[in-house]
């Protein structure tokens, strides 16, 4: 059956790229537990938030104890719940949880003036990596906490969004629209802009398989850098290389929409710090800027200057929850249907980028995570993904116009477990045809021959998506 389905899949891609081109793997049934061993066993659709399914009866209450971190609300400073204040004093939510609904991607605001919670927006100076607003830093916060009277600190703001439709079709005549997000920050409590900041909208992410992604030798990840395009196939995978906020080396990047930290530890630190305003082992300072006095004064009445809101050890437990958080088993994968549309995936060339598998590192310092084969569809490296979806923010080498690779497992349960669905870096797209359609840049062959599919080919092909 399965390789009956990989010839016919094979005839139709033939009329466009030819099959000699891009030669289709054979199935390996270890697709079917993308996590490895940490797979969950069985399929639930009411929640993303499980433990691996290989953790022992010890590490699950350590899984736990990390995931009240994530779930529970955060006050501000001080507070009898001294494990749990801190919040602020400028932030974007007051838990993790709220923007990271049941372990997933959060809900998304519609057209108009609001302060969101899961769509956040990072500010910077185009190509300076480094630069951020001079009034509002690094990230836009639209949410403070309340100060004694007669002092008031105020939120920085709110964001006004606007959608204009964009026309197309298919190559067989079939029409299609996509919405194109216009952002603008209004109400502003410190000023304006500067003129050159440019704002780069970032969608709160699913958490399952994070730790699978930072157990993957940086080895394994390097190897696959082609910045010159040697091989000449298009694709021109670049690796960020990022300052390590404990460290101080340069290591590359693989979290973040542009690769932004090196591992789950910082990655977690930094959303801590950024989005909760949390002080942690790794960002200890509050990110108040000189324009903010009152946050800076609020910053030093909880008496968190000298102490870190979240120490180490609670750190460490959270970071272990997220990098525990189950990958979910395929649903139909080794259905005709869903066969062909994994030959198509191969043919269009989307494994170019979206590299299906690794053998996680033997060495990783979490065992049950350590040499698990798996299969999360990114080789979490930065691309060219053209003018249409550029925010003209650089973060390190990644310029305006590169993203990291997301990962693509689990696509297929965002609406069946969280009851919405919303893909890219900024949600735009509400389906995984849009999702593809707005590809560009290096990925513009790949979209082209989606394009040019009849619709039964870019049915199976979403539909093999929606299975891994």
């Amino acid at each position: 059956m399965i390789k009956r389905s990989l010839l016919t899949a094979c005839t139709f891609g033939a009329l466009l790229i030819g099959c000699k081109d891009q030669a289709v793997p054979e199935f390996s049934h270890s697709e079917l537990r993308p996590g490895g061993a940490t797979t969950l066993k069985r399929l639930n659709t009411r929640t993303f938030i499980h433990p691996s399914e290989n953790l022992d009866l010890d590490r699950q209450l350590d899984f736990w104890d990390g995931f009240s971190f994530f779930r529970d609300p955060w006050v501000a400073a001080p507070a009898a719940t001294q494990d749990r204040d801190g919040l602020g004093p400028l932030y974007n939510a007051r838990s993790c949880k709220a923007c990271h609904i049941r372990g997933g991607r959060g809900k998304l605001v519609g057209e108009g003036t609001h302060s969101p919670m899961a769509l956040l927006f990072r500010l910077g100076k185009g190509d300076d990596g480094d630069a951020v607003d001079k009034h509002y830093g690094g990230q836009f916060q639209p949410f403070a906490i309340k100060l004694a009277k007669p002092e008031s600190l105020a939120a920085e703001g709110k964001v006004t969004i606007r959608y204009e439709t964009i026309s197309g079709q298919y190559a067989d005549g079939t029409p299609y629209t996509l919405s194109k997000p216009n952002y603008q920050l209004v109400d502003l409590a410190y000023g304006a802009l500067q003129p050159n900041t440019v704002l780069s909208p970032r969608y709160a992410p699913a958490l399952y398989g994070m730790g699978l992604l930072d157990a993957i030798s940086e080895h394994d990840l390097i190897a696959q850098e082609d910045i010159a395009d040697k091989n000449n196939d298009g694709i021109s995978a670049k690796y960020n290389r990022v300052m390590s906020a404990k460290t101080k080396k340069q290591v590359i990047g693989r979290f973040g929409f542009k690769a932004s930290q090196p591992s789950l530890a910082s990655q977690t630190a930094a959303a801590f710090v950024n989005d909760i305003g949390i002080t942690n082992p790794f960002f200890t300072h509050d990110t108040c800027t000189p324009s903010q006095p009152l946050c800076q004064l609020a910053s030093a009445m909880g008496g968190h200057d000298r102490t870190l809101e979240i120490p180490e050890k609670l750190h460490k437990l959270t970071v272990f929850m997220g990098a525990h958080v189950a990958v979910q088993p395929t649903r139909k994968l080794t259905s005709e249907k869903a066969q062909q549309g994994r030959a198509l995936f191969y043919q269009a060339n989307c494994h170019s980028c979206h590299t299906p598998s690794y053998t996680t590192a033997s060495d990783y310092p979490l065992k049950e995570l350590a040499n698990q084969t798996i299969w999360p569809y990114t080789n979490l490296a930065l691309h060219d993904m053209g003018e249409a979806l550029a925010d003209g923010k650089a973060e390190g080498l990644a310029n305006g116009r590169e993203w990291r690779t997301p990962p693509l497992w689990g696509l297929g349960l965002q609406e069946k477990v969280q009851g919405y669905q919303a893909f890219l870096h900024d949600g735009r797209a509400k389906t995984v045809a849009e999702a593809i359609l707005w590809h560009g840049g290096e990925a513009e062959q790949s979209k082209s021959a989606f394009v040019a599919f009849d619709q039964q080919q870019r049915d199976a092909l979403i539909y093999f998506l929606k299975q891994i």
